[in-house]
């Protein structure tokens, strides 16, 4: 299988590119991937860096230049959940830009227009609208299943747990409590970040099946007090075992 892989930041693809065998360095404009192989199936890595955009302008020239059989994002977020400690990993069922805002137009807050058409019986615009952009079932409970098999590694003195559901994604870093505790009452989401559904929103559309694995940076009333830089280290690293175990079972 061919898999292109995304994250905000080299450091939260190291424990992945540690995976690889024969990797290789590649120069496509300013971006740099790398290209190697992990128990038989073809990998292609790059940084795209925080937010929306730059992980949309990542996502689709991955795709254009290595044409991957799925996309999958690796990366840190930060926890809406109450129950969710730093540490645990969230495999995102979907995703949602909660930035995206069209209610004065009678939509739900995240919804965005996916498609606007001009109909030919009236000559009005009309529009297709999307809430949430799914990952891949399959390779979701998949790599759900592959978590619950490997021992993650203690953080902070804590087994981390794994849990499915929603991510909500905006070009904000979110350090704000009551905001944190509105998004996770208007999405239903259990944890934030700033690429997965741009990644997501990019994948529907080039019909790429998509996969996110999210590692808890945060809690949602930041009263986690474990060093970041320790956090990053521990959290790759176990989401690497989960992506060794997943690899294997593909």
């Amino acid at each position: 299988m061919k898999i292109g892989i995304v994250g905000a930041m080299d450091e939260e693809l190291v424990s992945i590119r540690a995976l690889a065998h024969s990797l290789e360095k590649i120069e496509q404009g300013r971006r740099v991937y790398w290209s190697g192989e992990i128990r038989g199936h073809s990998v292609f890595l790059t940084r795209c860096d925080p937010g929306k955009v730059n992980a949309a302008l990542a996502a689709q020239q991955l795709i254009d230049f290595f044409s991957p059989e799925a996309l999958f994002n690796m990366g840190s977020s930060g926890a809406l959940a109450p129950e969710l400690e730093v540490g645990d990993l969230v495999v995102a069922a979907d995703a949602v830009q909660y930035d995206f805002d069209l209610t004065s137009w009678g939509m739900k807050a995240g919804e965005i227009l996916f498609d606007v058409i001009t109909q030919k019986e009236t000559g009005q615009l009309g529009f297709v609208s999307r809430y949430a952009f799914p990952a891949d079932k399959s390779l979701a409970q998949l790599t759900f299943d592959s978590a619950q098999a490997v021992g993650l590694e203690p953080i902070g003195g804590r087994r981390p747990v794994v849990r499915q559901g929603r991510v909500v994604s905006g070009d904000r870093f979110l350090s704000d409590a009551v905001k944190a505790a509105e998004l996770r009452q208007t999405h239903q989401a259990l944890a934030v970040d700033m690429e997965a559904a741009a990644l997501a929103h990019v994948c529907q559309i080039n019909k790429t099946p998509f996969l996110c694995v999210r590692a808890i940076s945060d809690k949602a009333d930041h009263s986690a007090n474990v060093n970041f830089t320790d956090f990053l280290v521990a959290a790759t690293h176990n989401y690497g075992k989960v992506f060794d175990e997943l690899l294997k079972r593909l």
